[in-house]
């Protein structure tokens, strides 16, 4: 029967209670998450707003597409 208390001293075993709970900890974390993106995606939830570090990106990127591309004889 597993202890109760983790012995830090040990190395840590698949019942270990500190793994455990961490491994809940997580599952449900994870859980969360996916749920609310699903119901962003199918529920139509307002759309979240890029940083604007990205857009600015995202805007040089497209101009920068749009330019005209530069012959190789007048490299």
């Amino acid at each position: 029967m597993p202890s109760k208390r983790c012995c830090r001293s040990c190395p840590r075993c698949d019942d270990c209670p500190v793994l455990v709970a961490a491994a809940a900890r997580a599952r449900r974390r994870d859980m969360t998450t996916i749920a609310a993106l699903v119901d962003e995606v199918f529920a139509g939830l307002a759309v979240r707003r890029l940083p604007d570090s990205v857009t600015q990106t995202l805007e040089a990127l497209d101009s920068a597409r749009r330019r005209p591309a530069v012959p190789a004889a007048t490299r």
